[in-house]
Parts: structure tokens; sequence; C-alpha cells
């Protein structure tokens, strides 16, 4: 039996407006399923948009009719409605068949996600699939909470470079909880766990152990000199790993910069005071 216990109890998901494929949901469901925790997906259908359309005199440039037009609040909320039916079925096509207990919500704007996220959830942001999400509220709202109040950000990027693969860690710091956690869902998802040493720190002293009484094994990787920043870990993609997992570093504040060097692999950022 698995001696070491997930410290979260749920795995939520940001989906984002656009939805071009179910790689990004996939990953975490699958993530969620391996370590059997409930999973949540939230949409968040922003109710300020609706009352900016009711503003009389307002236009919207309209890409297919290449044109601009006036703001039909009615329009908007049928696209919205659209949009969280989409959502909804793209969801459930992910979860079917799953034993983890699922669910969804609908969320009225970016700053709810407050209120259902705390240091038991892992939160997970996939990566938009157009420039224009990027700068929308429902997104920013979104990394701004995971920060704030989840107790892990799961960076999922839009293509998956593989389902299976290694858990790659670091071993800056033995004190970190990232290696123990990694060896946990490295022996949830039944895959050996890599660790990228950097400063020739070498392995917690009970680790190798506890991996054998799991059945896992790790396999560790010296890179010779420590580096100033997270991206040569970042950047390990010939280690065909299937997730990395790092504490939360300044230097591991960006989205964009996060999502520009996950090269396929998403990321788990713990936060070490809420684990």
């Amino acid at each position: 039996m698995n001696e070491l216990r997930s410290p979260w109890k749920r795995l939520v998901i940001g989906l984002p407006p656009g939805l071009a494929d179910r790689a990004g949901i996939d990953a975490a469901v699958q993530l969620a399923e391996s370590l059997n925790i409930d999973l949540l997906a939230t949409f968040i259908a922003d109710a300020s948009v609706l009352a900016l359309a009711a503003m009389p005199g307002l236009r919207e440039l309209r890409a297919l009719e290449q044109e601009w037009q006036l703001l039909d609040p009615a329009r908007l909320s049928r696209d919205i409605e659209q949009a969280i039916d989409f959502a909804r079925r793209r969801f459930a096509e992910s979860v079917s068949g799953r034993t983890i207990k699922t669910g969804f919500d609908v969320l009225s704007g970016a700053e709810a996600i407050r209120s259902i996220v705390g240091p038991g959830d892992i939160l997970a942001v996939i990566e938009p699939g157009h420039p224009a999400e990027r700068i929308a509220r429902q997104f920013t709202g979104l990394v701004e909470a995971a920060f704030e109040v989840a107790g892990a950000i799961l960076f999922i990027p839009r293509r998956i470079a593989q389902k299976t693969g290694p858990i790659v860690t670091d071993a800056l710091s033995s004190k970190h909880p990232e290696i123990r956690i990694a060896l946990e869902i490295a022996a949830a998802c039944k895959e050996r766990l890599i660790v990228v040493d950097p400063s020739d720190a070498g392995l917690p002293i009970e680790l190798p152990a506890q991996a054998k009484r799991l059945g896992i094994e790790i396999d560790r990787v010296a890179v010779g000199v420590p580096w100033a920043d997270e991206s040569p870990l970042l950047s390990f993609g010939h280690l065909r790993a299937r997730l990395r997992v790092l504490t939360r570093r300044p230097m591991l504040r960006d989205p964009q910069q996060i999502f520009s060097l996950l090269q396929g692999i998403p990321l788990l950022l713990i936060e070490p005071r809420r684990v």
C-alpha cells in the first residue's frame, strides 16, 4: 500500500473559453484519477461582459463579417450559453467512464474562483489557444487566484508531448517537499521518478528506502553546476517526462514565460507553506 498520501483532496480545472481540443482537460483528468482525488471543472462566464453590452452605442468588430456592429446583449448571452454547453460536453466526454467524483460549475466572474479554491486544491490552468484569451479577465483572474489561494498550480500546455513517462523533480533542497510529493505521484501513476540534481546535493537519506517500499525506481541526473533560474530544468525535454514537479520560486511567476518553456510537459508548482 502507498504509505504517502496526497496533500490535496481535489483538482479544479479552469476551463478556457476556447476548447479547440481535449488534450489539456484529459491530462488534468488523468492526474486526478491517478491521485484518486475529486475533480471539479469551472467555466468563468464573465457577467461584466453582459453589463457592458447593455450600454448604448457600443460596437464590436465581427471577425467573420469584417465589419463593426452594435453589441447585441441577446446575441452575446446566447454565445455565452453556447460556450458553456460546449465546455460542459467536452468535460463530460473527458470524464466518461472515470471512477472519480466529478462536478461542473459555472462562475459569474474570475473573482469567484477564490471562494471555491483553497490550500487543499490543485488548480489546473490550461494554456489558452488564442492570444486574445491570454489577456482576458477570465484567464488573468484565474492565474491570480491560483498563485494566491491554491495549494498547487498545474500548468498544462495546449499540446501534450506524451501521456506516459517519468515524473521529474529536482534536488535543490532536501527540505523542500517536492521530492516526496513527486515520489507519491510517481507511485500513484506507476511511473519512475527522475531527480535532477543541479548542486550535487544528493537525495534525502530516507528516499531510496521509501521508493523501494513503493516499488518505484529513482534515477538521478546530475547537472554539474547549479543554475540561476529554472529554465534548464524546464527545458529537460529529452527526459520524455509525463509531469514536472517543482516548488514555487520567484522566477516561476509569469504564466506566459512558464507556458513558453513547457515543451509539451505539464508542470505542477507546489506552495510549500500550504502543503
